[in-house]
């Protein structure tokens, strides 16, 4: 519809975003209470009399960490089974034409919408899905934008975040903030290319009858891309939370995550960089991580402060200010692509220049983004 079609879109996506914060809660604090009931049952009493340091890097470490990503994997599989049914419905193919001439005013097109609805769920199979266009120019753009989409990885912190910060009724009003951004941040990007990457090629699209996803398809489709997400975020996550144990534990003489350490060392490092956007030494160790995947932002956080799930959510709300933890979303959102988007992004494009215009230029618009939030907030609030 010329008039209503937005409105109804946008409806539908807060819709989306409503139902999965809603039903998030008792999902995670489930598996929460599953992972801590093997914890103190199981793997506290097998570790009872090992070495302290071993003790410390099994318990503190690994479980910590991946046990906090690992909570929030019933939430993950909702988001993607609501997705599959929006996405087979054939709602999304109109949603390209319904956005094509908004689109076309920033260098795109309805098929490079299609390819961000898609980096919502993960941003790694909607950059390889640019392959089906001609134009090597939107193509390139087209890749540009896509690691600005609000990926399920991102979505993990986010839940984490407002759960902690914010009063259920707002909550999903923020997420619907960040998702607003996620576009914004889009068509920012776009404008500023458009006229590098210049294209001319019409959209044709089929569009398929409206219909209802069978409950197979919903499972099959679902589970692919539940078994994508794990399968992908388990090679990076015990990496990321090792790594981050040892930082913050060693040298082994000073206190676990204090300054002394090589994560506090990091952190003072980039303290003049970061200190503008209120993000503090310890979160610039958990953003240096999410570097490799979002997902480990969290992992991070419970190694570092050695809580878990609640605890470390009440942890956080004490130690950093409403407008400190927006910006830190806010940052999240927009820097750096995680290493497997990269990856992709260099494989698709065969163009290794593309890949660092990716980085620098999300890094850069971050800490714009997340400065003009934070300073406006200690302004006014």
């Amino acid at each position: 519809h010329p008039y209503l079609g937005l409105p109804i879109f946008l409806l539908i996506i807060y819709g989306i975003f409503q139902l999965v914060f809603t039903l998030s809660g008792p999902l995670q604090d489930s598996m929460a209470n599953m992972l801590f009931y093997f914890e103190q049952n199981f793997l506290l009493e097998l570790f009872a009399h090992s070495d302290p340091i071993l003790k410390s890097f099994f318990i503190d470490g690994v479980y910590s960490g991946v046990s906090t990503v690992a909570a929030f994997v019933p939430v993950i599989v909702l988001f993607f089974f609501v997705m599959t049914i929006v996405e087979d419905s054939g709602y999304f193919s109109r949603a390209a034409f319904l956005m094509d001439k908004l689109m076309e005013r920033i260098g795109l097109d309805g098929r490079g919408f299609v390819m961000m609805l898609m980096g919502f769920g993960c941003n790694v199979p909607a950059l390889s899905g640019t392959k089906i266009m001609r134009s090597k120019e939107m193509r390139y753009l087209t890749m540009l934008v896509i690691p600005f989409s609000l990926c399920s990885a991102r979505l993990q912190v986010f839940l984490f975040i407002v759960s902690a910060f914010f009063a259920s009724h707002h909550g999903a009003l923020v997420l619907f903030f960040m998702y607003l951004l996620s576009f914004f941040s889009i068509f920012i990007t776009a404008i500023v290319f458009k006229n590098k990457y210049k294209n001319d090629e019409p959209l044709i699209l089929e569009l398929p009858p409206y219909r209802f996803p069978t409950i197979k398809q919903i499972l099959f489709r679902g589970w692919q891309e539940v078994r994508f997400f794990l399968k992908r975020a388990s090679k990076f996550i015990v990496f990321g939370v090792i790594a981050v144990w040892a930082l913050t534990h060693f040298p082994s003489e000073h206190e676990v995550a204090s300054i002394n350490t090589y994560a506090g060392q990091i952190g003072q490092f980039f303290e003049p960089v970061f200190a503008p956007i209120g993000i503090d030494n310890i979160l610039i160790i958990a953003l240096f991580f999410g570097f490799i995947a979002k997902e480990i932002l969290i992992g991070a956080l419970a190694v570092i402060f050695g809580l878990e799930g609640q605890a470390l959510g009440e942890h956080l709300s004490q130690l950093l200010t409403n407008g400190q933890a927006i910006s830190f979303m806010i940052f999240t959102l927009i820097y750096t692509p995680c290493v497997a988007s990269i990856a992709t992004l260099k494989h698709e494009s065969k163009d290794f220049s593309l890949a660092l215009i990716s980085v620098g230029w999300s890094l850069v618009l971050a800490w714009v983004m997340s400065f003009i939030f934070y300073q406006s907030y200690k302004l006014f609030i």
